[in-house]
């Protein structure tokens, strides 16, 4: 999964303040988490992103997609967050950290519908980006994850 993210993060004034607002709220959220809601949190990026990915889902006013847009992304901070910064654990005390998201991610495809959903074709690919936005050092500003998603 590694390699599919080589492009420098770059943040905008803007970008910066939504990113400091939504660690806040995800530092906040840190403790104890449920495996359910750890799962969900991953499993619904990765369907968003899947969705993204077939050109599904395009970004413009307040649709109900770019609600769902603002509410993986900031699923997707808060997972960020809980592997970086917080001390996060399962309500079974298993810490939140990198082998426990990377068998996740291993396997989403168990847990997500095999057929039906917006983006299926892309579910791995899905599964593979947000692997790396989520190992990458920093966290990668909203527009470079809307670049990165954009259909060609």
């Amino acid at each position: 999964m590694q390699g599919y993210l080589s492009t420098e993060i770059q943040t905008t004034p803007e970008s910066r303040h939504a990113l400091t607002v939504d660690a806040a709220d995800a530092l906040r959220g840190a403790g104890t988490v449920t495996r359910a809601e750890f799962l969900l949190r991953i499993d619904s990026c990765v369907r968003h992103f899947a969705a993204l990915l077939a050109g599904l889902l395009v970004g413009g006013e307040a649709t109900p997609a770019e609600c769902e847009s603002s509410t993986a992304d900031r699923e997707r901070v808060q997972l960020w967050h809980w592997l970086h910064d917080a001390n996060a654990v399962l309500d079974d005390g298993t810490p939140i950290d990198f082998p426990l998201f990377d068998a996740a991610i291993q396997r989403v495809p168990e847990r997500l519908p095999r057929r039906g959903l917006p983006g299926q074709e892309y579910v791995l690919h899905a599964a593979c980006l947000l692997a790396e936005l989520t190992h990458a050092r920093a966290l990668a500003d909203p527009a470079l994850v809307s670049a990165l998603v954009r259909k060609p």
